[in-house]
């Protein structure tokens, strides 16, 4: 399987922090992002790891190249238009089964195993035992529990998503064709999910791994990484 890491992102919200540096390198805890997140999916089953990099990506790209010898590296120049561009700028080097995933979430290993282990389809990854704020992506299910709709503007929804998005080979055309039309729709302004909303409003079966219980860590701003860093110092098993 292919883990695509998105490492594009300019990183705003964290505000100093990213002035001289790309996201993906901010440190939590002593290790940076990126390398906590190449941890995760550091399993038998992950065979390909790609990371796509915009802001500051030359940086990104030599700490890879000096820390990372069997991770590949590819460049979105179009880092300052939405995610959807990253998706556009690897989907072509890809050619089976993958696995979508941020730099700025932190997992535990076992997620990664649980996730591996209960594929079916296209499979979006969603948790429904936290509190979504304003910026987390929602997600609403249908009565046998596929996605039917995912948006951060959802007022009417079942959980959130988790940051992460399986795609198997056999799927790999619809996924692509997605891509392709919610940029159309959308624009530059367009995310990654926002493929998967598509593909729900035409009805694709798109299955669900539910992940409650197992806590994760995102890192969006100044608070976000102070709790993180408190988490990781404090309970050293969180990541097993």
């Amino acid at each position: 399987m292919h883990a695509v890491i998105i490492a594009a992102g300019i990183g705003n919200r964290l505000g100093d922090l990213t002035k001289d540096r790309p996201k993906a390198l901010v440190p939590v805890a002593g290790r940076e992002l990126i390398l906590r997140t190449l941890d995760a999916v550091d399993h038998p089953a992950i065979t390909q790891r790609t990371v796509v990099t915009g802001y500051q990506g030359d940086k990104l790209r030599k700490f890879i190249a000096n820390t990372c010898d069997d991770v590949e590296t590819l460049t979105n120049p179009h880092y300052k238009d939405g995610s959807i561009r990253t998706m556009e700028t690897v989907l072509p080097v890809i050619e089976g089964d993958f696995l979508l995933m941020n730099v700025d979430h932190i997992y535990p290993k076992r997620m990664i195993s649980h996730i591996l282990a209960n594929l079916r389809g296209i499979t979006a990854m969603c948790d429904f035992d936290r509190e979504l704020g304003t910026d987390d992506m929602k997600v609403k299910l249908t009565q046998d529990g596929a996605v039917k709709g995912i948006r951060k503007t959802l007022t009417d929804y079942s959980g959130g998503y988790v940051g992460m998005t399986y795609c198997p080979g056999e799927a790999l055309g619809t996924y692509r064709r997605a891509v392709a039309q919610a940029r159309a729709r959308e624009g530059d302004s367009a995310n990654a999910e926002s493929a998967l909303a598509l593909l729900a409003e035409e009805d694709v079966t798109i299955n669900v791994c539910d992940v409650s219980g197992m806590r994760w860590l995102e890192v969006d701003t100044p608070e976000d990484l102070a709790r993180a860093e408190s988490t990781l110092n404090e309970e050293p098993e969180f990541l097993r």
